[in-house]
């Protein structure tokens, strides 16, 4: 009788067995951690000139906006939303903008969203955000975007847009 067949097959085929499953492991990826994103609540200027006040119209589309775009961040895999909450609007200059940095970093997020819609006439308006990472300030992306439409429609339309460039431009992607 010949000596593998005194090895049972199955202990004969083991190391085998072994050695696929541990190439397959490390074969696969391992999942990707969360990245938190803080959204600071985004801004609004109007410098239409309009007569009739659409100041509470305004201000409801401008909450809305940063709801969606936390929602729509935050439900996109791999990325975590993190509520960045100003008295109104946040302020976005230097300081301002240094400010939010530093309470997003220390809340655990990796990157900040700022952004700032404008409304330049009836129908024009104009949308600038900016991701910066939390711990350097270095600027990860930048869009500044026209849309048309002072309406619910438009603005969600323009919300969708940039949290489709954000995500896309977020390391890891």
């Amino acid at each position: 009788m010949p000596h593998s067949d005194l090895i049972p097959r199955a202990v004969r085929l083991a190391p085998l067995a072994v050695a696929l499953a541990l190439s397959l492991s490390a074969a696969t990826p391992a999942p990707a951690a969360t990245v938190r994103v803080a959204v600071a609540d985004i801004g609004f200027t109007d410098s239409s000139g309009e007569m009739r006040d659409q100041s509470a119209e305004h201000e409801a589309r401008r909450r809305a906006l940063t709801q969606v775009l936390r929602t729509d961040i935050g439900g996109d895999a791999g990325h975590e939303s993190l509520a960045l909450t100003c008295e109104g609007a946040c302020r976005l200059d230097a300081e301002g903008v240094e400010a939010l940095r530093q309470r997003a970093g220390a809340a655990g997020a990796a990157y900040l969203l700022v952004g700032s819609v404008h409304k330049m006439s009836t129908l024009v308006m104009s949308m600038r955000v900016a991701v910066l990472e939390t711990g350097t300030g270095r600027l990860v992306v930048e869009r500044l975007l026209s849309f048309r439409g002072d309406n619910d429609a438009g603005w969600r339309h323009a919300g969708d847009f940039v949290t489709r460039e954000v995500v896309s431009g977020l390391p890891g992607r």
